[in-house]
């Protein structure tokens, strides 16, 4: 186990052959820590409590780095702290807007697989359809608006905050679709696709974990897109009316507007039970130790990484979770850029990329290196949990946490309760009264 090259990625293509969606193309982003720290170094938040909500507005595109852990909120945190330490005010914002995902995050850790359902009654007695219309999959919805989203979704990985809780209204509250179906479709796609996040978002939309639904109008859209899809647009749009009407026309019924709109849908991807050949194990050097590294886990600053500098590392694509739930290449070719990044700047002895069944591979590895303790750095994913707690059976696990945005031990409701506490912790001021609270 010696791989200090780049991966050979015409081969892992091949291998994953019916584990993702997409041909191989440059990413918009490139993925790794390096670059991860060179866009962190380069950005500057002063006007971003301004033109956050703006599609062209001064957003730092780190959370793609943040969810692989190719960079943690605390790092983000205290670089920009040590950059603009003469001008704390201008980081206020941003930093609440960190403290959005750290809370996700506990949200996750909280509530588990049971993100993956409702957490409370809607606030609505609205039908939603689990069955997904074609034309909502393939981007021909005849809505310049939801097309384009579509479109960066599936070609570039990447939607503005704004634009995700734009499409999220209009999948669950004018067409009347489930939101966990839109959850795992953006978890397929956006190169920052998880479950604390961008599930609990969702939910959010939907009022399942809000006091009320969020919608938004034409006149939002226009404003915070400059236009681009509005201008010009001959469509009958479903969203030019006052708020008051739409929340009677979204909510008034037992229907949504436009839920028989568009072609017969399509049932969610059933679990798959194919999965390719056992893989052949590169050659094990023996080590009494070795790092399970995972996808939420690329830093070479990474606490398992720090402590085991002699470990070597192991990285291995669930087979049967991307032929379940496939990404997008580009979601792949991120997590790639990722460990080609570690593999240049790590001291240990080498890291393999492996694919198949995650604990089968990684005992095999184990037993192979004559090793008793894998590392990994702790995830609150539940997949990742399971995984470890099945290792835990024949080996010492050792899950490393990562420094902590803010303590808050209370279960997470709303952030507003969370920021109570949270605030002076991440920003060093206590929390301000009467703002709004969601990105």
């Amino acid at each position: 186990m010696n791989r200090k090259t780049p991966i050979d990625r015409y081969a892992l293509h091949e291998r994953l052959s019916g584990c993702f969606t997409g041909e191989p193309k440059a990413t918009t982003l490139r993925g790794g820590r390096t670059e991860a720290l060179r866009l962190l170094d380069a950005y500057d938040p002063a006007g971003y409590g301004r033109g956050r909500n703006f599609l062209a507005g001064p957003v730092s595109k780190l959370s793609p780095y943040i969810r692989h852990g190719m960079i943690s909120l605390v790092e983000v945190r205290d670089r920009l702290s040590q950059r603009f330490a003469d001008d704390p005010s201008r980081l206020e914002e941003f930093f609440r807007q960190l403290a959005w995902r750290d809370y996700f995050a506990k949200v996750l850790a909280w509530h588990g697989r049971g993100l993956e359902e409702a957490i409370e009654q809607p606030k609505h007695n609205v039908a939603r359809d689990s069955r997904i219309p074609l034309d909502m999959i393939v981007g021909e919805t005849g809505l310049p608006c939801v097309d384009g989203m579509l479109a960066n979704l599936y070609q570039d990985g990447y939607l503005h905050n704004h634009a995700r809780l734009w499409f999220a209204a209009y999948w669950c509250h004018f067409r009347g679709l489930d939101w966990l179906q839109g959850a795992r479709l953006f978890r397929r796609f956006l190169l920052d696709g998880d479950t604390a996040s961008n599930f609990a978002s969702w939910q959010w939309v939907e009022s399942t974990f809000a006091a009320k639904p969020y919608f938004m109008n034409k006149e939002n859209i226009k404003n915070f897109s400059g236009g681009q899809w509005c201008n010009g647009c001959q469509a009958a749009c479903p969203f030019d009316r006052d708020y008051a009407e739409l929340q009677n026309l979204l909510f008034g019924g037992t229907r949504a507007p436009l839920a028989n709109r568009g072609k017969q849908g399509l049932a969610p991807t059933p679990l798959s039970a194919m999965a390719g050949a056992a893989q052949s194990l590169p050659s094990i050097p023996h080590a009494p130790e070795i790092i399970w590294v995972h996808d939420a886990a690329l830093s070479w600053n990474s606490p398992a990484f720090k402590t085991n500098p002699s470990a070597p590392g192991v990285f291995v694509f669930d087979e049967l979770a991307m032929r379940s739930e496939p990404p997008a290449w580009h979601r792949v070719a991120f997590i790639l850029d990722g460990i080609d990044d570690l593999i240049t700047n790590i001291p240990n002895p080498g890291l393999e990329v492996l694919v198949g069944d995650p604990v089968d591979i990684l005992e095999r590895v184990a037993l192979a290196a004559g090793a008793e303790t894998i590392h990994l750095d702790q995830s609150h994913e539940p997949a990742m949990i399971e995984i470890a707690e099945r290792l835990r059976r024949r080996f010492r696990v050792v899950e490393h946490p990562a420094p902590e945005l803010a303590r808050y031990d209370d279960e997470p409701k709303r952030f507003s309760r969370y920021w109570d506490k949270a605030a002076a912790q991440v920003t060093g001021k206590p929390a301000k009264r009467g703002g709004k609270w969601h990105r």
